[in-house]
């Protein structure tokens, strides 16, 4: 079973665009102009960088990765000991973040799929499809357990 989920990080996007424009407008109207022009390129980038959140699922393993997949992270499915659907509060926030007990990779919404690892480590992959990514990891884990040897994760498609 295969599973690929593209969330839209809108708000991520929208964000980053507003934030660069109005630190852009403040630089002009103080006359510095590289400022400005140095604020709307790091928000055009990091608006383009988290657009996006894609997750992927195969026999292999986990992968997921944000906007253009610039940096992917792969799981082998071996590694996972646990899986649950979980909320997130607001204020874990969105992007790539470290909180008590967990690192969450989230572009919009609230709810994640938590994998507790067997190095003892917590995951949490934001998702407006949680029920979906739950099914799919459960399923490929089945999979992969009944098969004597399972493919190996070398990238993502």
């Amino acid at each position: 079973m295969a599973y690929r989920h593209t969330q839209s990080g809108r708000s991520i996007l929208i964000g980053c665009l507003l934030a660069g424009l109005a630190s852009a407008a403040l630089a002009w109207c103080a006359a510095l102009w590289p400022a400005a022009l140095a604020s709307i390129i790091i928000a055009c980038a990091a608006a383009i960088l988290f657009s996006s959140l894609t997750v992927e699922v195969s026999d292999g393993g986990l992968c997921w990765y944000f906007g253009p997949g610039l940096w992917r992270y792969r799981l082998p499915l071996h590694a996972i000991r646990e899986i649950a659907v979980v909320r997130n509060h607001w204020w874990h926030g969105w992007g790539i973040r470290m909180a008590p007990g967990f690192r969450l990779y989230n572009v919009s919404g609230f709810y994640a799929v938590e994998l507790y690892l067997g190095n003892g480590k917590v995951r949490r992959i934001g998702t407006d499809d949680p029920q979906g990514l739950f099914e799919a990891l459960l399923e490929a884990r089945r999979t992969r357990r009944s098969s004597v040897e399972g493919p190996r994760l070398d990238r993502c498609s």
